[in-house]
């Protein structure tokens, strides 16, 4: 096939559309799949992995796969759904165009502390599927170990290389992203969002191997009460990834989304009233979700949590005890010893998997040989479940303060929530679950994994951001078939530092975004002032340093006035994406100045690519 080519191309049994000139090229119609190797019964060519027809204002475009020349667009008459169609055909006209990466996936990335997930949709009448990793393993542990080879390794391996040199290994990054620091790996430091980078990269690479196909963006899911700052860093390390980022989630929006979706309730004509819990591995989240499931309309009402509140807590008290009895027995605290690092991590293993096995049976035993060698001990401690939920009471209790407030910001009681969901891992703890039941007096839902959830959630959205057939995945779709609207809420208040180290609030935490709040309150110090600057910030703080600084407003020149009077407004807007800006205005002189903060760009164009061409280079999968 080449340029100026004319080629008859025919339906085939409402299955494929085949390019009769080329046996090695067959187009695929959007919302079919088709296994490698098939026939045409009509000519007998193979039928390659889906590409895409798209209707366009000159005609139909239509992607080919002609190995080895690269890519065609054909622009002609065709049908673009093959819904009702038993034959037909057009004659199209093969135009070169510039030759690049084949058009890859769009998948969903559940982004966890202790452990990572990706999943995909397989075609447009799909379900949401997780893709195993190159261990075969559903599941990734969000952990990196960096080889004396100066390569990479993640997840599994990563973690079974811990103990014998743990100052190469880092794990549970994510309660470190929007932080300015630095993580030690090897003789090395690293941001948490190259750390970050470094599992998402593992993640990807693992789905192109099982799918056969590059992953060229994916949608990335982030707890609900991720500050700008945090979500800012998620952004940022799947940037480094060299990940196109189509949109950051709110986990509990995931969640629900693909609750609505296993459960075939997308289409209904009736409302319910989602509270999400969900725990995972190091964050907690607490959640009221809206959901229209005829019109896919998923309405975040309010969220709180604890950015520092998972599974890892429960797994620290468990290590404790453990820790505990080395101590009285053999007066050593490991705790307490610098040079005692490997054999702590050892105890901390132990514990998590016992923590797991606790979870199914009342009693779980931690062994550990040699944890003490100078006293030649071996740590064989026996831990029931009654002991370990007394242990950890007290973490459970501090999801409460969430929930109630919640509830409280909403305007609703109990009794209003129609289904409760459970989310992350750590929700398959027995005590959680007795807990949420207590606390809503009925039992939370069980229809979907709680680990694999928020990932299928995210893959059901990247299928609709990569411009899939929105209405055969999601039945009675909305707005005009575009998709789920997903409308988020501001996660922390956003305010203006004034004088006396101050916070005023401008928009409230809860309210829904996108928005604009306009406030004329503000005034200068002095009459003879030349300018006005303030910090923007964010948290519930009245006092301005306790909160977060997300950048910093200025208007200078400008002329004398009564500082008591009101003479400055400023404006905050906040995207559905997370860009704020922020705009102050001088109400006298009508001078203005504008900043714009993106939550996708905390790092600039070259420092991620910097960063991303610093990355030690990963081991092969």
């Amino acid at each position: 096939m080449k340029a100026g080519d004319v080629v008859a191309v025919v339906v085939l049994d409402r299955v494929a559309v085949g390019v009769r000139c080329d046996p090695e090229s067959v187009v695929i119609v959007r919302g079919v799949r088709v296994r490698l190797g098939e026939r045409s019964p009509a000519h007998g060519c193979r039928r390659p992995p889906v590409v895409s027809i798209t209707p366009t204002a000159g005609g139909t475009k239509v992607r080919l796969r002609t190995p080895p020349n690269g890519r065609f667009i054909c622009v002609g008459r065709a049908p673009t759904s093959t819904r009702g169609v038993s034959s037909g055909h057009g004659i199209y006209k093969c135009v070169p165009v510039e030759r690049r990466r084949m058009a890859g996936y769009t998948v969903g990335i559940d982004l966890g502390t202790t452990r990572s997930a990706v999943a995909y949709v397989p075609g447009d009448e799909g379900d949401p599927e997780i893709i195993d990793n190159s261990q075969g393993r559903p599941v990734t542990p969000s952990a990196v170990y960096l080889t004396d080879d100066g390569e990479v390794v993640v997840g599994d391996p990563a973690t079974d290389q811990a103990e014998m040199n743990p100052e190469q290994f880092a794990d549970e990054v994510k309660r470190h992203m929007g932080e300015e620091t630095e993580i030690a790996l090897g003789d090395r430091t690293h941001h948490p969002e190259e750390i970050s980078a470094m599992i998402l990269r593992k993640l990807v690479g693992d789905a192109e191997d099982r799918l056969g196909e590059p992953v060229e963006s994916a949608v990335v899911t982030v707890p609900a009460y991720f500050t700008d700052r945090q979500r800012s860093a998620t952004a940022s390390a799947a940037q480094i990834a060299g990940i196109e980022v189509e949109r950051l989630l709110p986990e509990p929006s995931a969640a629900v989304l693909a609750y609505g979706l296993h459960e075939q309730k997308l289409g209904d004509a009736r409302d319910e009233t989602v509270f999400v819990y969900d725990l995972g591995g190091g964050t907690f989240d607490a959640t009221l979700v809206e959901a229209n499931y005829e019109t896919s309309f998923i309405e975040t009402i309010a969220t709180d949590g604890d950015s520092e509140l998972g599974g890892s807590d429960w797994t620290s008290r468990l290590a404790d005890l453990a820790f505990d009895r080395i101590a009285d027995d053999t007066g050593i605290d490991l705790r307490e010893r610098s040079d005692m690092k490997e054999h702590r991590r050892r105890v901390r293993s132990s514990a998590r998997d016992a923590k797991h096995r606790l979870s199914d049976q009342t009693r779980a035993s931690l062994t550990v040989p040699m944890v003490a060698p100078e006293k030649g001990y071996n740590l064989d401690l026996t831990v029931s479940r009654e002991e370990f939920e007394e242990a950890t009471a007290d973490l459970l209790a501090a999801t409460e303060g969430p929930m109630d407030q919640v509830l409280a910001d909403a305007g609703m009681g109990r009794d209003d929530v129609d289904k409760v969901l459970l989310v992350g891992g750590s929700t398959r703890m027995p005590q959680v679950e007795s807990f949420v039941a207590d606390y809503f007096d009925r039992e939370p839902s069980k229809e979907i994994s709680p680990d694999k959830a928020v990932a299928k959630g995210a893959a059901v959205q990247a299928a609709i951001a990569s411009d899939r057939d929105v209405g055969a995945i999601l039945p009675g779709s909305g707005s005009g078939g575009d998709g789920v609207v997903l409308f988020d809420v501001l996660p922390a208040t956003l305010g203006l530092e004034v004088a006396g180290d101050r916070c005023v609030p401008v928009i409230e935490r809860n309210t829904k975004i996108p928005t604009t709040v306009r406030s004329e309150q503000f005034s200068t110090q002095r009459p003879d002032q030349p300018s006005v600057c303030g910090d923007i910030l964010q948290g519930e703080s009245e006092i301005a340093s306790e909160n977060e600084s997300l950048g910093e407003l200025e208007i200078d020149e400008i002329p004398p006035r009564d500082p008591n009077d009101v003479s400055l407004a400023v404006e905050f807007t906040v995207s559905k994406d997370g860009t704020l800006t922020a705009e102050a205005e001088d109400l006298i002189s009508g001078k203005q100045c504008t900043t714009t903060i993106r939550s996708v760009a905390r790092h600039s164009d070259e420092e991620v690519h910097e960063m991303r061409d610093s990355l030690p280079p990963a081991r092969d999968r």
